[in-house]
């Protein structure tokens, strides 16, 4: 951890400027899913297998995708 505090913040906002630079909404990773994204690190840090991450991820982009589409319907 590079900062005393702040750590996660700074991460989630750095994987919402990496999303935006691909094209692709900023996510709002949610207080109730904080066990899946940190079960996501842990898949990452023993096994090197980023896919519980992406399906965290591609899951919150869809939804922004979806909240952005009805907005467009309505």
């Amino acid at each position: 951890h590079p900062f005393i505090d702040g750590n996660g913040r700074t991460g989630r906002l750095l994987v919402n400027l990496e999303l935006m630079k691909a094209g692709f909404p900023p996510i709002d990773i949610k207080f109730n899913d904080r066990v899946a994204y940190y079960n996501a690190f842990d898949e990452y840090h023993v096994k090197h297998d980023l896919s519980a991450m992406e399906k965290l991820f591609v899951g919150y982009v869809n939804e922004r995708f979806d909240m952005y589409l009805k907005m467009l319907q309505d």
